[in-house]
């Protein structure tokens, strides 16, 4: 449980950087978008570590909507004009990119993250002893 608070904690922080760092590229002839790659990076973490510590879809949630929460907030025009996140090509990629890791990391069976079988049936144990082996093959 500490350790989702604390993933909580650090999603609403991931979520106020990746407002202001979106928008970072670095330009050599090429566009590298590493302010965007960062964000996403961050948030595909997150909701990893959350699954993982939390066991649950519920804790992917609520990681989630920490990170989502100041970035959403900072796409809202205040009164004296300001914006963070615009309506453009990078704030528009930075809110779908978010919605689709998250979706990913909620649909991906949970037994994925564990190394057990699909649909979250644990895999069969193998055999204790080699007399049970050959007593099974036999």
């Amino acid at each position: 449980m500490v350790g989702l608070v604390g993933l909580v904690l650090a999603a609403f922080a991931a979520g106020v950087v990746a407002a202001f760092v979106h928008r970072t590229r670095f330009d050599a002839g090429l566009i590298l978008p590493i302010g965007m790659v960062a964000a996403l990076g961050a948030i595909t973490g997150l909701v990893v570590l959350a699954r993982v510590v939390g066991r649950s879809r519920a804790a992917v949630g609520v990681v989630a909507a920490a990170f989502a929460l100041p970035v959403l907030v900072m796409s809202q025009f205040r009164p004296e004009g300001d914006l963070v996140v615009a309506q453009d090509p990078w704030g528009l990629a930075l809110l779908g990119g978010m919605a689709l890791v998250v979706t990913a990391a909620l649909v991906v069976p949970f037994a994925a993250y564990h190394g057990g079988a699909a649909g979250g049936v644990p895999a069969p144990a193998p055999p204790s002893s080699p007399t049970e082996n050959e007593a099974i093959h036999e």
